[in-house]
């Protein structure tokens, strides 16, 4: 089946829309398949993959069963796209499959890329979506790059976070300490309490020291 031939049965399975729905690219890609005269030898030229793929993409655009457009697609792919890749036609259906089923299972949408797309296909102003297109790209576009944002965030930390009064404990254990240490220098309860304010040390309760709380906790020493 010629190129021609699969426009013709494309636009008989999207019924009375088919004419429309049919945009410049998608036709150009089903009557003349990837033109590879149309990229320079520095380009990257797209593969049988990529074809696949925004075809698949623009079926379920144009609300073609998966049915349907795995059927048609495969037959495509062996005539059209066969010379992108060396692989043989039972390979080349079954990736096609694999490609359809991918695309209709995801939340993949069509973007055409109007005349910048990758493949060099017809490209026309009067397209019925060339318009739209332009915020459809800018979504996906802001769309994957929240995507990466949110792979690519750092995981909040398990470890567990002490409690008020774990962290209350510890800072009294560190001002008891210290009034050991300067009660045993022979340091005055008035200096031992600067030194305490000075540090920013709390009390059990998590309370700034006082004079009196101090006297009471030397009882305890």
């Amino acid at each position: 089946m010629d190129g021609i031939s699969f426009l013709e049965k494309l636009t008989a399975l999207l019924g009375d829309s088919g004419r429309e729905a049919i945009f410049p690219c998608i036709g150009d890609l089903v009557a003349n398949g990837l033109q590879v005269s149309r990229f320079a030898p520095s380009d990257h030229v797209p593969n049988r993959q990529d074809v696949t793929q925004y075809l698949a993409a623009w079926c379920k655009d144009a609300r073609l069963s998966e049915d349907a457009s795995r059927t048609w697609l495969c037959d495509y792919a062996v005539s059209t796209l066969a010379r992108l890749s060396n692989s043989s036609p039972s390979a080349i259906r079954h990736s096609t499959k694999s490609n359809v089923k991918y695309i209709y299972g995801s939340d993949r949408p069509f973007v055409c890329e109007r005349e910048g797309n990758r493949f060099r296909a017809d490209c026309s102003k009067t397209c019925p979506v060339y318009g739209e297109m332009v915020t459809k790209a800018a979504k996906t576009t802001a769309d994957s790059l929240a995507a990466m944002e949110r792979r690519h965030a750092v995981v909040p930390s398990t470890e567990a976070v002490p409690s008020v009064k774990e962290v209350h404990r510890e800072q009294f254990l560190s001002a008891m300490q210290l009034v050991s240490r300067e009660l045993s220098k022979g340091t005055k309860k008035t200096g031992i309490l600067d030194l305490l304010k000075q540090q920013g040390m709390k009390t059990r309760t998590g309370r700034e020291w006082t004079y009196g709380i101090l006297v009471s906790e030397t009882r305890k020493l």
